[in-house]
């Protein structure tokens, strides 16, 4: 899984499932369920219409950098890259990680730019950990005015919620279109199909990952994470 939760999710999480749970190299389960959100999100870009020399990309909840990094493998200039967190340990591994990018400890209901800044504002699997209506609502409202006029807003998150998952909110098409306001502050540029349920998707990546993909595919409601593509009206 991409992105990184808030720090008491995140060591909640990780108390209870291990620091191997997400570990590519010590834990089978993760590989497919990795390169299915990978390739979601590189679908997703490649439809957009950026110029990664001047492109400026914010990631909200960016936790330890991983997402982000993500984006500087696909040719953005890390100089152009900021990420915001809450935790100031985590900001500081992602800043280990990725020096020539921006890092900030701020919240992510009430961002210190102006309005306009980023050509792209993304969030992976952070809304999802959120209960309150109206943080969400919030959060989605300023990523709304930080992203330029005609510029995207990036989801990479669970449309289904499960208890004891970490996932409190699921971030469905429907709570999309009613947080970024689609058909008047947004149109959906698209949806690409990401990671599927964790029991399942990990299942199939330790003991038939040949027919990962080939489930994604068919049965599309076995899909549990969507990216998806705004662009600001």
């Amino acid at each position: 899984m991409t992105g990184d939760k808030p720090a008491p999710l995140y060591d909640e999480y990780y108390n209870k499932h291990g620091r191997a749970r997400n570990d590519l190299l010590a834990n089978p389960e993760v590989l497919f369920q990795t390169l299915a959100v990978d390739r979601a999100n590189i679908s997703a870009l490649q439809k957009l219409d950026l110029d990664r020399d001047t492109a400026r990309v914010l990631d909200v909840g960016c936790g330890t950098g991983a997402s982000l990094f993500q984006f500087v493998r696909l040719g953005f200039r890390p100089s152009n890259l900021t990420g915001i967190d809450t935790s100031v340990e985590r900001l500081a591994e992602a800043a280990r990680f990725l020096p020539a990018a921006n890092f900030l400890r701020e919240s992510a209901d009430s961002l210190p730019f102006t309005d306009g800044e980023f050509d792209l504002v993304f969030e992976s699997t952070m809304l999802g950990t959120l209960e309150s209506r109206s943080l969400l609502e919030n959060i989605a409202r300023e990523m709304l005015r930080v992203t330029k006029k005609r510029g995207y807003i990036m989801l990479a998150d669970w449309r289904y919620s499960r208890e004891g998952s970490g996932v409190k909110t699921a971030i469905s098409p429907a709570l999309i279109a009613k947080l970024f306001s689609v058909g008047k502050a947004t149109v959906v540029v698209t949806a690409e199909k990401g990671a599927l349920v964790p029991p399942l998707g990990r299942r199939l990546s330790r003991i038939t990952p040949s027919l990962y993909f080939l489930t994604q595919t068919l049965f599309p409601f076995a899909v549990g994470q969507i990216t998806t593509v705004l662009r600001k009206l």
